[in-house]
């Protein structure tokens, strides 16, 4: 990772400890935002609160790229709804698959166009989907061969999205 990256992680709210013992020492800044879902699942029994918020851990260092489009943008809130309908794959089925809509704000205030994302836990390729839309390139690895390929295809409409005339 280049001294101007950054990092930017979904994690539960019991690793946020571990994150921060791991990665403070190593960058400039530490912080969090918080992803919260408009649309949680459901809980029936109503036996707790429903898991509508997840945090997402951030790490740069000084010389960082940030693209604030105004100050209510620099807020670690970002509220959107869970994939669903149209965005939400059918097959596979991925129990985590990200909106697009956060994976593009985070991209297009951390990034620049022509900036390499990297996702080393791809899934089914949302990131991926944000970046090349935000004209970045990406790198993604998924181990789970069934993701991979619905990545892989997800990529390849995209690409081919971008670059048909309407």
């Amino acid at each position: 990772m280049r001294s101007t990256g950054n990092i930017f992680a979904f994690c539960s709210y019991n690793l946020l400890g571990k994150w921060h013992e791991a990665f403070d020492p190593i960058f400039d800044t530490f912080q969090y935002m918080v992803w919260h879902k408009t649309n949680p699942a459901p809980k029936i029994c109503k036996a707790g609160f429903l898991n509508s918020c997840e945090l997402i851990v951030c790490m740069w260092n000084k010389g960082h790229t940030w693209n604030f489009l105004s100050r209510k943008e620099m807020h670690n809130f970002i509220q959107t709804p869970i994939c669903v309908g149209a965005e939400r794959l059918k097959a596979p089925h991925h129990p985590t698959q990200k909106p697009v809509a956060v994976l593009e704000k985070i991209i297009r205030i951390a990034s620049n166009p022509g900036d390499l994302v990297f996702d080393p836990f791809m899934g089914v390729g949302s990131t991926g989907a944000a970046a090349l839309k935000l004209d970045r390139r990406f790198i993604g690895v998924e181990v789970e061969e069934t993701y991979y390929h619905a990545a892989r295809k997800r990529l390849n409409a995209t690409q081919v999205s971008l670059f048909s005339t309407a």
